[in-house]
């Protein structure tokens, strides 16, 4: 520990639980199987890939095909591992020295997190009662502290609440920094922040393949912005980083979005499932866009869930546990809720 600088002292390693078994309901991960046409695609592929040549350092074919899918121009797309991989790109880019960036709270735990590793001062306006965001505080911290950077998760991971259109132009109208809307849970959602980035030269919308495309095990993310914004990436983007096949079978995906639209529905179609039913157990749930349920229970239905070794999240805010299921296949959900009925009639 002598070795490391003083501001990272306090900062724990992020470590998550590799489960193999059981149901696993604590990672917002997509449950179902990739299509069938994607495996017998990547084991052609595989015959004639060419492991020992770098990849392709700009991904210029998956840029294209992102590109493609949304109407854009491949220089308005970035291709990063995760979204995680560019929400720190972004903050090497723009920040140092204690700059401020703001975010909402509770969010994704990495914002605070690059934060630190990138020495900028994090702010942090809570969401409402109702975990709603509180668009008029997050204007005045911005008013206040001009942010050079803004964190807005939409759908917000871990409550699966939403911003509107109008929200986001009038938070982007009030910063002169840069407004980063994430949109890992876009898919599950009727409103994305894309059309924006006609409009506004300080807004980038991030996205990945971990989600709706079931592909977190091959870690691609992508932004989509104005040129001048995906060229400030680039600039401190590493070279190589991805790898050949995160391209390939990214690539093969997003050409192929359609195969996954039933999957999507589905996941859409088990969490209005997920939310009647917990509701009538009595628990409190909250409005989700995504693919999982925010809500409050008794800690002894969680300890009885993992007892049948079905694990979700167990997270606090404000002192108080609170709790994130990730949206499973319908045998998964059904087994989930069999648990949870039985400790609620005992």
């Amino acid at each position: 520990m002598k070795f490391l600088r003083d501001r990272f002292k306090t900062m724990k390693p992020y470590h998550s639980d590799y489960i193999t078994e059981g149901i696993k309901l604590d990672a917002n991960e997509n449950p179902y199987p990739v299509p069938e046409e994607m495996i017998v695609h990547m084991q052609k592929w595989i015959s004639t890939m060419q492991v020992s040549r770098y990849p392709d350092t700009d991904s210029k074919g998956l840029m294209q095909a992102i590109a493609k899918a949304y109407d854009l121009k491949p220089q308005n797309v970035i291709c990063g591992v995760g979204s995680d991989e560019l929400l720190d790109c972004i903050l090497r880019a723009t920040i140092e020295n204690g700059d401020y960036v703001l975010a909402p709270y509770p969010s994704f735990s990495m914002y605070p997190q690059f934060t630190m590793l990138n020495a900028g001062a994090l702010l942090q306006v809570a969401l409402k009662e109702d975990f709603s965001y509180d668009v008029p505080g997050l204007i005045e911290k911005i008013s206040k502290k001009q942010p050079k950077v803004i964190f807005l998760c939409h759908p917000n991971n871990p409550t699966g609440s939403v911003l509107s259109l109008e929200d986001i132009s009038k938070i982007a109208e009030a910063a002169q920094g840069l407004v980063v809307v994430d949109e890992a849970y876009g898919e599950f959602c009727e409103i994305s922040a894309l059309p924006l980035i006609n409009t506004f030269n300080n807004i980038i919308v991030l996205k990945t393949f971990s989600k709706a495309y079931a592909l977190a095990g091959a870690r691609v993310g992508y932004g989509l912005a104005c040129e001048a914004l995906i060229e400030l990436l680039n600039t401190v983007k590493v070279p190589y980083n991805l790898n050949i096949f995160s391209q390939e079978i990214a690539t093969w995906a997003i050409e192929n979005k359609v195969l996954f639209e039933p999957i999507i529905e589905n996941i859409k179609q088990q969490r209005a499932y997920l939310d009647t039913e917990l509701k009538a157990l009595g628990l409190t749930v909250y409005p989700s866009a995504t693919n999982f349920i925010w809500l409050k229970m008794p800690k002894e239905a969680y300890l009885a869930l993992e007892e049948a070794k079905v694990y979700i999240r167990k997270m606090q805010y404000e002192g108080k546990p609170y709790y994130r299921i990730t949206v499973g296949t319908e045998d998964e959900n059904k087994v989930l809720l069999k648990v949870l009925t039985d400790y609620f009639n005992v």
